[in-house]
């Protein structure tokens, strides 16, 4: 992850890949060369991708940045036109499939908004189950603004399945201990998303709850907003106990308006 994470930042605007003067960047070339040519040209090319995982994860690198690239540069398709490059870099994408999951969510992390955006959305489409907790994972450590992107998109991504317990409690720390209100407010917002799915109603409900004793009211009305969608009676008490202290404490009336819309 690391070797990525450098790649992404030094050429994230570069569209082909990596000139060093190697064998493995000498087959990247080919590779990308046969890609542009058209699909005939790669399918004889993509071969060598069948019994080579290091090049197949090499190449997922190269086409993420072929993708924010053609995006920059126009290379999306224009009405009436067969599919451009921007497109043909998503398909090849989802058409990798896992191979194509850490590179993405390292966009996710180290991108701008658009770039984190476009690969944020073929991770959702692709639908993966290890992208979730890929991208959990990697949450952590990373700057607020990617904290942020990354604990709302996860909201948006596949059931992780077995891994799903790893996505919830990455979202619990979040709710719970990091210290930008922002990251906290898409925290909540995700662990809902996530709960019925995941078979975690009661747990999420339990969290969002508690979360309702945020200092910030971004975060508390985030938490009210889930528990209403969450659509648990169990909620009531920690609803009205919460409308209590906005009450109490003197609280301006949109928040006092949102806590009020939780419990109808």
């Amino acid at each position: 992850m690391r070797r990525l994470c450098f790649l992404l930042i030094l050429a994230s605007a570069c569209a082909a890949p990596s000139q060093a003067p190697s064998k493995r960047s000498e087959e990247r070339r080919a590779l990308f060369s046969a890609w542009s040519d058209g699909r005939a040209e790669f399918e004889e090319a993509s071969l060598a991708l069948v019994d080579d995982s290091e090049l197949k994860r090499l190449w997922a690198e190269d086409l993420v940045l072929v993708m924010v690239a053609s995006y920059r540069s126009g290379g999306v398709t224009a009405p009436g036109q067969l599919n451009g490059r921007f497109e043909r870099a998503q398909r090849t994408l989802l058409e990798l499939g896992e191979v194509a999951v850490e590179p993405l969510v390292a966009m996710v992390l180290l991108g701008n908004e658009m770039g984190a955006r476009l690969a944020l959305d073929v991770l959702v489409e692709g639908k993966e189950r290890s992208a979730a907790p890929i991208l959990a994972g990697a949450m952590s450590g990373a700057a607020p603004s990617a904290r942020a992107r990354a604990a709302s998109g996860l909201g948006e991504l596949a059931f992780a399945g077995e891994r799903e317990a790893e996505v919830l409690e990455s979202l619990e720390d979040a709710l719970s201990n990091d210290p930008v209100w922002v990251c906290r407010a898409s925290a909540a917002r995700s662990l809902c998303a996530r709960a019925d799915k995941a078979g975690a109603v009661l747990r999420v409900r339990g969290v969002l709850s508690r979360g309702l004793g945020d200092a910030d009211e971004g975060v508390q009305d985030a938490c009210c907003a889930g528990l209403r969608e969450l659509g648990d009676e169990g909620a009531v008490p920690a609803l009205i106990n919460h409308l209590e202290r906005i009450v109490r404490s003197g609280g301006g009336l949109n928040h006092l308006r949102k806590a009020q819309a939780a419990l109808r």
